[in-house]
C-alpha cells in the first residue's frame, strides 16, 4: 500500500494530479473522526500510564512487589481476551468500543475522587486497575478488528501507522505531561485528564457515520467452539504461531523492564517525577520517527531482513539499561538514547505486525484470532510484572534489570530460526482473490508486513501500547 493518495486516470494529454505525500486517508473524514479521538485517548492513556504508578510509589509508599501487583492487575484481563474476541465477532464493534471507553473515563475519574474523599486503600487500586483493564481488552480486540472494516485493505498499512505515530506521540507528550501535572498538582489531578479523554474519545466514536457491516452469525453459536476456532487459527498459521512464541516472550520482557526501571529512577537514582517523565518522553521521540517512517521502509526494503533488524534495534538496548552510571545528567541522557533507539525498532515492526494479522486473517475471525494473540501476548504481561516485583526485592533492582535485558534479547531466537527473515511479500487475504501482479509488485507494498513480533509494547504497547 502507498502512503499516496489513489488518482483517476486522467483524459488524454492531461497530467494526473499530484499525488498526496501523506496518504489517501487524510481525505476520509471518518477515519479521521476514529484517530482523533483515539490519539487524544492515547494521551490520556499514557498520563496514566505513569501518573498511576507514580501515585502507588510517591502518594501510598508501596513496594516492588505491590507495584508489581498493581501492574499486573491491568493486565491480567487480557487472559479473558477470547471471549471478548468471541464478542467482536457476533457483534458490531464501534458499540463495544464506544462502552469500553465511557467505562474508562468513569473507572479512572474514581482514583481522583476517592482519593479526595481519604478512602483510597491499595486494595481498591488493584480493583480499579483490573476494571480499566478488562475496559482495555474489550477496546483493543475490538479496534484492531473494526479498522479493516472502516478502511479499504489497500489503506490498512497507512491506517495502522497512522494509529502507531499517535501511540509513539502519545507516548512523548503523556508521559512528559504526566510527570509535570504530578510534581506540579499530584498524581490525583494528572488522572483527571485521561478521564477527559475517554468521553473525548466516546465522543468521536459516535460521530463516525460510516455503516459497519453486519457481521456473519456464527452456525452455532458455542462461546467454547468460536474460541477454540479463534485458537486454531493463530497456531495454525506459521507466520501467526511464531509470533505469538516471541511476542509472549518479549511482552513479558518488556513489562519486566518497565516496572523494575521506574523504580530503580525513583528508589536508587534519584530521579523526582519531572526528571522521570522527561526521560521517558524524549525516548519515546524514537518510536514516533520509527512509526512515521514504517510504511516508506517497507518500499524500499524486503520485509524479511526489515524486520529482523527492527526486532533487533528494538531487543538488544536493553541490555545497556544497568550498565549506565555518572551523574544524573549523564544518566538521564544516556537512558534517553536507550529509550530512543528501542522505541524506534518496535514501532517499525509493530505497524507491520498489526498489517500483517489483519491481511492474513478473515474478517469473521478478526475479533478471534486478535483475542488469541492477545492472549498469548499479553498474558505474559502480569507474569513479567510479578517476575519482576519478587526479583526487584529479592535480588535487588539493578541485578534483576540485568536479567530482563538478557531475557529480552533471548525473545530474538524464535524468529531468528523461523521463514519469517525470509518473507519477502504480503501473503493473499483470505477474503479477497489475489491479484495479478502490476507494475509496482505487491511486495514493495506487502513487505510492510511482518508478524506480531513487538505487539505488546504499547502496551504498548504496544504497547505499547497500551500494542
Amino acid at each position: 500500500m502507498s502512503d499516496s493518495v489513489d488518482q483517476p486516470k486522467s483524459d488524454v494529454g492531461t497530467p494526473a494530479p499530484r499525488r498526496s505525500r501523506f496518504g489517501a486517508l487524510w481525505r476520509d473524514p471518518e477515519f479521521l473522526k476514529f484517530w482523533s479521538g483515539e490519539t487524544i485517548s492515547l494521551f490520556g492513556t499514557y498520563v496514566t500510564t505513569l501518573a498511576l504508578p507514580l501515585l502507588a510509589v510517591i502518594t501510598l509508599n508501596v513496594s516492588a512487589q505491590q507495584l508489581g501487583f498493581l501492574r499486573a492487575a491491568e493486565f491480567v484481563p487480557f487472559l479473558l481476551a477470547p471471549v471478548f474476541g468471541v464478542w467482536a465477532d457476533r457483534r458490531r464493534r464501534k458499540p463495544i468500543m464506544t462502552v469500553a471507553n465511557a467505562f474508562r473515563a468513569v473507572l479512572i475519574a474514581l482514583v481522583p475522587t476517592l482519593y479526595w474523599l481519604d478512602h483510597l486503600p491499595l486494595n481498591t487500586l488493584y480493583l480499579i486497575a483490573f476494571a480499566v483493564g478488562v475496559c482495555t481488552v474489550a477496546f483493543d480486540v475490538s479496534w484492531m478488528s473494526f479498522v479493516p472494516t472502516l478502511v479499504p485493505r489497500e489503506h490498512l498499512i497507512e491506517a495502522n501507522g497512522k494509529v502507531a505515530t499517535s501511540y509513539s506521540a502519545a507516548e512523548i507528550g503523556g508521559p512528559g505531561l504526566a510527570g509535570v501535572l504530578v510534581q506540579a498538582f499530584t498524581a490525583p489531578v494528572a488522572l483527571v485528564v485521561d478521564a477527559a479523554s475517554y468521553v473525548v474519545s466516546v465522543i468521536s466514536l459516535l460521530l463516525i457515520r460510516r455503516p459497519e457491516p453486519e457481521p456473519k452469525r456464527p452456525e452455532s453459536r458455542h462461546m467454547g467452539k468460536e474460541i477454540r476456532e479463534g485458537l486454531a487459527a493463530v497456531f495454525g498459521n506459521p507466520y501467526l504461531r511464531i509470533t505469538a512464541l516471541q511476542g509472549s516472550m518479549f511482552n513479558f520482557f518488556t513489562q519486566f523492564i518497565e516496572t523494575t526501571f521506574l523504580i530503580y529512577l525513583v528508589r536508587e537514582l534519584g530521579f523526582d517525577a519531572a526528571l522521570v517523565g522527561l526521560v521517558v518522553a524524549a525516548g519515546a521521540v524514537g518510536g514516533l520517527i520509527g512509526a512515521m517512517i514504517a510504511t516508506s521502509l517497507t518500499r524500499r526494503l524486503p520485509f524479511g531482513p526489515l524486520i529482523m533488524v527492527a526486532m533487533v534495534v528494538g531487543c538488544t538496548p536493553s541490555l545497556i539499561l544497568p550498565a549506565v552510571r555518572g551523574s544524573t545528567a549523564a544518566m538521564a541522557a544516556a537512558f534517553v538514547v536507550v529509550l530512543f533507539v528501542y522505541k524506534g525498532g518496535s514501532a517499525v515492526a509493530n505497524v507491520l505486525a498489526i498489517t500483517l494479522r489483519q491481511t492474513v486473517t478473515p474478517n469473521r475471525l478478526l475479533g478471534r484470532v486478535t483475542a488469541s494473540m492477545r492472549l498469548a501476548l499479553y498474558g505474559a504481561i502480569p507474569l513479567g510484572a510479578l517476575t519482576a516485583g519478587f526479583l526487584g526485592a529479592s535480588i535487588g533492582l539493578r541485578p534483576a534489570l540485568w536479567v530482563a535485558g538478557i531475557g529480552f534479547t533471548a525473545s530474538l531466537i524464535p524468529v531468528l530460526l523461523s521463514p519469517v527473515p525470509r518473507l519477502a511479500a504480503l501473503p493473499p487475504s483470505p477474503d479477497e482473490t489475489p491479484a495479478a501482479p502490476t507494475e509496482a509488485p505487491a511486495g514493495a507494498e506487502a513487505m510492510d508486513q511482518p508478524t506480531d513480533l513487538t505487539a505488546g509494547a504499547t502496551p504498548g504497547s504496544t504497547p505499547t501500547g497500551p500494542s
